[in-house]
């Protein structure tokens, strides 16, 4: 049930933010690959990173399971969960680069610098629908990427050919796609595209309120309203402490006592500076936040 979000500052410093909600599991560590770094995803060939990594990862069996990450090269990406809607391929493909879900992020943050250049290369991807290492499902993800530039994309793999899609309100959250959350929001404000910033400006001014609970929809619409109703941030500590109020008001808090089965809370939210190479995780269970730069 994640939420996340890409932020730019007067500056120029661009980020990347996200909660991390999931099910009671593994703890997501901050990680830092070298480049040079070999990894294997369980279908094909060995690959090296080459660019160092940083990201929030859990640690199965000797693997890598990255929840999000940024590169040296100033690229960033973060999964989010898709249901009923992805198409993998039920078995790997001859000629093709063959992946688990749980594989893209390595892939992506080990051999590209930039959007552009994962645009170009995912016609040679198949996603498979196998079970990873450690895991014992296929898990249906959809994929926020940007990098320094300022370039925002989106990974929906409602098809078994992937593209990039363009993401005009840097917003994604989980099922529906993202088409239908854009749709979504207009109705809610009564607005066009063109006109959304100042209809969520007014919206704010008004004190109106927002959509609330963990409905993925509602987390859109109120994160959008809240990343565009108000004015750009001056310089990167001021965007970092924007990402990090409008995250605040979408985390799950994690139930007391024993969990239910499959109860989502937010483990974390993850600040990425793509412009500076900044990495900061801040847990929500108390124990210290992390900062790696790059």
């Amino acid at each position: 049930m994640c939420t996340s979000l890409t932020l730019t500052a007067a500056d120029g410093t661009h980020l990347l933010a996200r909660t991390m909600d999931f099910p009671n599991v593994d703890p997501w560590r901050p990680t830092v690959l070298k480049a040079g770094t070999k990894w294997r995803p369980i279908l094909g060939e060995q690959h090296l990173t080459q660019y160092r990594i940083v990201g929030s990862a859990r640690h199965l069996n000797k693997h890598y399971l990255f929840g999000d990450g940024l590169n040296s090269a100033g690229l960033s990406c973060a999964e989010l969960y898709f249901p009923n809607r992805v198409h993998y391929y039920d078995e790997p493909r001859a000629d093709m680069t063959n992946l688990t879900p749980q594989d893209l992020i390595l892939w992506v943050l080990s051999h590209h610098s930039t959007v552009a250049e994962v645009a170009a290369d995912l016609e040679n991807v198949a996603l498979i629908g196998k079970v990873w290492y450690a895991e014992n499902k296929v898990y249906p993800f959809h994929w926020l990427l940007a990098d320094s530039t300022g370039a925002v994309a989106v990974l929906e793999p409602t098809a078994h050919s992937l593209r990039l899609i363009d993401d005009p309100l840097h917003v994604l959250t989980n099922t529906p796609e993202l088409a239908d959350h854009q749709k979504r929001v207009n109705r809610f404000l009564t607005t066009d595209s063109a006109h959304l910033p100042s209809a969520a400006s007014q919206w704010l001014r008004d004190n109106k309120p927002l959509p609330e609970g963990p409905i993925p929809t509602n987390r859109f619409i109120r994160t959008a309203i809240n990343l565009w109703g108000q004015p750009q941030p001056a310089a990167a500590k001021t965007a970092m402490s924007r990402a990090k109020a409008i995250l605040d008001q979408v985390v799950i808090p994690k139930q007391t006592g024993k969990q239910p089965t499959n109860h989502n809370f937010t483990h974390y939210i993850s600040i990425i500076d793509m412009s500076h190479l900044r990495y900061l995780q801040l847990p929500t269970d108390g124990t210290p936040q992390s900062e790696i730069n790059l």
